[in-house]
């Protein structure tokens, strides 16, 4: 399951980034975006099914301090 990898992985390596002032560029397997996007955004396991994550259309999220979601954007 892609969520069991990525999501310690933006623990512990992403998140720090982000709460430091430093942009992230994610660039993965579609199965794998969609497991951080599900996490991110808080998605249900049913509703993540009908979330679309095309290739090389760039997703931008403005989060705030605590890392919660101002603004989402696709390219």
């Amino acid at each position: 399951m892609a969520s069991r990898r990525i999501v310690p992985y933006w623990l512990d390596n992403i998140a720090p980034q982000l709460l430091h002032g430093k942009n992230q560029l994610i660039v993965a397997h579609g199965s794998t975006l969609r497991a951080l996007i599900k996490y991110i955004e808080g998605i249900s396991d049913e509703e993540i099914d009908g979330v679309e994550v095309a290739n090389a259309v760039p997703i931008i999220y403005e989060l705030d301090h605590k890392l919660r979601i101002v603004t989402k954007k696709t390219l």
